[in-house]
């Protein structure tokens, strides 16, 4: 993080030539899963620690997968699932779980998905003392790009999102505190989807009062 306590995400998404995964979500599916490619930081090599991920949610409730491998070996894992299939070697891969990154190829290989768009923004972190599953995230600044689809080449990209908004989130392992849940309701906000990888899709616009 900087002095500020910001970060910068940047993610590869997959998906096939049907937008399947774009459809799962917007059209709310029961079941749907992304998969993804995730970094941290404004400069990434491909020395650089990366995470290859995926995502699904179940009936609303989010279930998160990931391997953690050098940025080089990730994308070019991601290659030869996309031109190969299974005809590779997975294991000369290196991982920190070689079970989940058998499960990634089978869902990138099964439902042909290739990278599509990268999605990059700042995030704002903050950590409750007294209950470290707490957190509470702003996102902003979010752009995202269809071409150069390589995590080592910045994160650059049209705005998806107005520069005065963020997207907060609250992730919790059990129920909201009374004061968060106090605080929610001052504000009056409401629990609603939003998906940085819909996104490069269809940008976010929204009528924000300006003081």
């Amino acid at each position: 993080v900087n002095e500020y306590g910001i970060y910068t995400i940047s993610s590869i998404y997959l998906d096939n030539e049907q937008l399947q995964c774009y459809y799962e979500t917007i059209n709310n599916d029961f079941f749907r899963q992304k998969v993804r490619l995730r970094v941290y930081g404004k400069h990434n090599t491909a020395e650089s620690p990366a995470f290859l991920e995926i995502k699904g949610k179940i009936d609303g409730l989010v279930v998160k997968r990931r391997v953690r491998m050098r940025l080089g070996d990730a994308m070019a894992f991601i290659d030869e699932c996309v031109e190969k299939k299974y005809d590779f070697d997975i294991e000369k891969y290196e991982s920190t779980n070689p079970q989940i990154l058998k499960e990634l190829r089978q869902v990138i290989v099964s439902k042909n998905l290739k990278p599509v768009n990268v999605v990059s923004y700042e995030r704002l972190p903050l950590v409750a003392l007294e209950d470290k599953g707490l957190r509470i995230t702003f996102d902003f600044l979010l752009r995202t790009r269809g071409d150069e689809l390589d995590l080592t080449k910045g994160t650059h990209g049209e705005k998806a999102c107005p520069k005065n908004v963020a997207i907060l989130e609250l992730k919790t392992e059990k129920d909201l505190p009374y004061w968060l849940g106090k605080i929610l309701g001052k504000y009056n906000y409401r629990n609603q989807t939003f998906s940085k990888y819909c996104s490069h899709y269809a940008p976010m616009r929204v009528n924000v009062k300006q003081k």
